[in-house]
């Protein structure tokens, strides 16, 4: 309890003489603490002995402190008091963290899925605080290995082992090319007619990427593509019509412009499973888990 080597008392000892001179009783302030009478005597001895004075005067009728007991009832009051309300913080930020959900998408799902079910859900459960934070797919992951998130929301390619991943729903993908491109006035395109063009796709479609490879292959042909690692990136490639790309429909859909044209492919068919992110070894709060079941049973595709 102290720094000291010869003020080696303890917390409960303390808090039970304060009680003592409150209740102005010994065996009410065993009632309050809800421990036996010998204990409180036990503890109030224990304390005088340790300071090596007398703090309470006790007769038959009345409990009083003594001058040196005035002198630490008012020294303590004051301290526990300023440690009482630096628990109390503790213990209100604990709750409004149990009342949090701090949720990690990326871009286009944050602008796209998100804000209906995030409405959806704070009607039912108004006093839940709802944060949505868009970025990057791999500092999602990372914010949801290190807690900065409870839930990530997105796309996975691959298996992560310190994650676990719940589909929500899957996404046919579509080939986006410039509206002046030769391919995007046919009616029937097959991957065969593809072949000649340089490609581009976000860096982490990577299953995308070897599907199609293979398929490139199949076809005695390489596939030629680079990769970027922002949407407005890649649709600023787009544009300049040095290139076409993948993407899913709903983001092909959003991103639609004068300039941009959606094509369908007869012969080649992909998908992105979209899915929730959560730490494997994390305990769920009561908000993040009932959060969860509710994108679960709201997500769809935009389509």
């Amino acid at each position: 309890m102290s720094r000291h080597p010869h003020l080696r008392f303890h917390l409960p000892e303390l808090e039970t003489f304060l009680v003592v001179l409150e209740e102005g009783s010994f065996s009410r302030a065993a009632e309050r603490l809800c421990v036996s009478q010998p204990s409180v005597s036990s503890r109030v001895k224990r304390l005088e002995n340790v300071l090596r004075v007398k703090l309470i005067e006790r007769t038959t009728r009345s409990v009083e402190a003594t001058a040196d007991g005035k002198l630490l009832k008012a020294a303590a009051e004051e301290a526990l008091s300023g440690l009482y309300a630096v628990l109390h913080q503790f213990r209100d930020r604990s709750e409004a963290a149990r009342n949090r959900v701090v949720i990690a998408a990326t871009p286009m799902i944050s602008a796209t899925f998100m804000p209906r079910i995030i409405h959806s859900y704070s009607e039912r459960f108004p006093d839940v605080q709802v944060v949505l934070r868009d970025m990057p797919f791999e500092m999602l992951l990372k914010c949801i290995g290190d807690g900065t998130a409870d839930i990530g929301v997105t796309a996975v390619d691959g298996d992560y082992d310190h994650l676990l991943f719940q589909p929500l729903a899957e996404e046919d993908v579509v080939l986006v090319v410039p509206a002046k491109h030769p391919l995007a006035k046919q009616e029937h395109v097959v991957v065969e007619m593809i072949l000649p063009y340089r490609m581009i796709f976000l860096d982490r479609y990577t299953s995308l990427r070897e599907r199609l490879s293979g398929e490139f292959a199949r076809h005695g042909a390489v596939l030629e593509a680079s990769t970027a690692s922002t949407l407005p990136t890649l649709m600023g490639m787009i544009d300049t019509g040095s290139c076409v790309t993948f993407l899913p429909r709903s983001m092909a859909q959003i991103n639609a412009r004068e300039s941009r044209a959606i094509v369908e492919i007869a012969d080649f068919r992909a998908v992105r499973s979209y899915g929730s992110i959560t730490a494997r070894k994390t305990a769920l709060t009561s908000a993040v888990q009932s959060f969860r079941d509710h994108l679960h049973r709201e997500f769809e595709p935009l389509v």
